[in-house]
């Protein structure tokens, strides 16, 4: 009987090893081979098969490159933006971006020198889907994400920690916990202050004619930070745009945000800008900029508003310490012990 009962078990374990999760493996494909891959879905109607481990990252929306330095893939970069060349700070975090193939400019991208970094996976916005399909027959996975709202942030955030793995996946969470807590954080003290007492806000989104109105980025970190966007309904229906130098002066804002310190400058100098309230005030603030611009698509945008609430509210936000709290989120989430010369430079971009 002993044989038999050796042979019936033998037979037992080559049926378990044929099978995965009590399924027997898809025709054509072997078990060893179906585990090399992984599939995840989000938005509810979307899904991606990506390999089980990614090693090879191509990344063409700027500011997604610090969501995927943050969640500890950043040295798995091999293809990315030229913006990242203009950010010192990036290069400090994820040295081996210097290695990395710049393909992707401002409103085109190279091709070829694309494919011969062989990435596995691509990131980009949803908006940019249109001109990178056709990389799917050259073996790379374009994955697209909603953007322009704080919501997108954070949930594009977790998505890709999904799809980096289990270890990007539960830094991806922690980072959630901590921006929904600073949400909560400026909402308690945002409550104590009047509406009509809250400080009107013109942003300037690189050029100083050009901002967004409702539904945006920028509006939702507004929102967040007790700032009345003038701005909010100047487009009818579009997020950002142009507007003229006449409108924004005689919306008088009280401060002003910038996102380069050339900006400022531009804006303080000229002589049609002398009568409005934030630069009478000197109230034309620099935005701050680490791995990225905080009031853009980056990971930073859990400091952006916090931060701007205190710039604007300053009072009211005595025992809020940015050093302190700059200091504290990049040690958390990048595992980088800033210095107090560049905390200075985040918080004071030149």
């Amino acid at each position: 009987m002993a044989p038999v009962f050796t042979l019936l078990l033998i037979a037992a374990l080559i049926t378990m090893a044929g099978c995965r999760d009590g399924k027997p493996p898809e025709p054509g494909k072997s078990s060893e081979a179906q585990a090399s891959t992984r599939t995840i879905s989000y938005y509810r109607d979307r899904s991606v098969t990506v390999p089980a481990e990614i090693t090879r990252i191509a990344c063409g929306w700027p500011a997604q490159n610090s969501v995927i330095a943050m969640l500890g893939y950043g040295d798995r970069i091999v293809a990315t933006t030229t913006t990242i060349k203009s950010i010192p700070l990036f290069e400090k975090f994820v040295p081996s971006i210097s290695r990395a193939s710049y393909c992707f400019g401002p409103r085109e991208y190279s091709r070829e020198e694309l494919l011969k970094t062989r990435p596995e996976v691509l990131f980009i916005p949803d908006s940019a889907r249109g001109r990178f399909d056709q990389l799917e027959n050259a073996g790379i996975t374009v994955i697209s994400f909603r953007d322009n709202s704080l919501r997108a942030l954070v949930e594009r955030t977790v998505i890709t920690g999904e799809i980096l793995g289990p270890d990007a996946h539960e830094k991806a969470l922690k980072y959630r916990e901590y921006f929904n807590g600073n949400v909560e954080r400026v909402r308690k003290v945002l409550a104590g202050i009047p509406k009509e007492k809250r400080v009107r806000l013109y942003h300037s989104m690189g050029d100083p004619l050009s901002t967004a109105g409702k539904e945006s980025l920028v509006q939702d970190w507004m929102d967040h930070s007790g700032a009345v966007n003038v701005a909010e309904n100047w487009f009818s229906g579009a997020k950002v745009g142009v507007a003229p130098v006449e409108q924004i002066i005689s919306s008088d804002p009280d401060a002003i945000l910038v996102m380069t310190s050339t900006a400022a400058e531009e804006i303080k100098k000229d002589p049609k800008w002398a009568t409005v309230k934030a630069v009478r005030d000197n109230r034309v603030y620099v935005n701050p900029r680490g791995m990225f611009w905080w009031c853009r698509e980056t990971a930073e945008e859990a400091l952006q508003f916090l931060w701007l609430a205190k710039t604007l509210y300053p009072d009211h936000f005595r025992h809020v310490d940015m050093n302190r709290e700059t200091k504290y989120f990049y040690k958390t989430f990048y595992g980088y012990d800033l210095s107090g010369a560049e905390i200075r430079s985040i918080l004071h971009p030149s």
